[in-house]
């Protein structure tokens, strides 16, 4: 599921298709490094503040990794936007979709509600519901 998502941050690919959802939960306990945060940062074109939201946590790593949960939602971030770059072409769409109030979501911007796994599955069930040639 997050094997494109950690590919993405540290640029190997892993192929363990049996056994993803395991591989999945060992990078989700390891915890991302500072790089990986800054990488992830570039790759969503997120300023920190706004990762941070999202994050639900302060930056402020230096030699320490973040938390199982934050790595988690990082990784899940980053699957959001690479679906979603997919369906509307470029990323700077998909940012700007994210950041663009939406009637599906009670006339708010998607990106508000990326700080809760809820509010990430309706992201993700809507771009879905898109890429399916259905209106969200």
């Amino acid at each position: 599921m997050f094997n494109e998502a950690h590919s993405a941050l540290v640029g190997t690919c892993i192929n363990a298709p049996h056994r993803e959802s395991y591989r999945d939960i060992e990078l989700i306990r390891q915890g991302l490094t500072a790089d990986m945060l800054a990488n992830a940062m570039t790759l969503t074109c997120l300023s920190r503040r706004e990762l941070e939201t999202v994050l639900g946590v302060k930056l402020r790593l230096h030699d320490k990794l973040l938390p199982a949960i934050a790595t988690e939602r990082v990784l899940m971030l980053i699957s959001t936007i690479q679906a979603g770059t997919e369906y509307f072409g470029t990323q700077d769409k998909m940012l700007l979709w994210l950041k663009t109030p939406n009637q599906t979501f009670a006339n708010q911007q998607p990106i508000t509600l990326l700080d809760t796994t809820i509010g990430m599955d309706m992201i993700n069930a809507t771009i879905t519901k898109l890429s399916h040639g259905m209106t969200a």
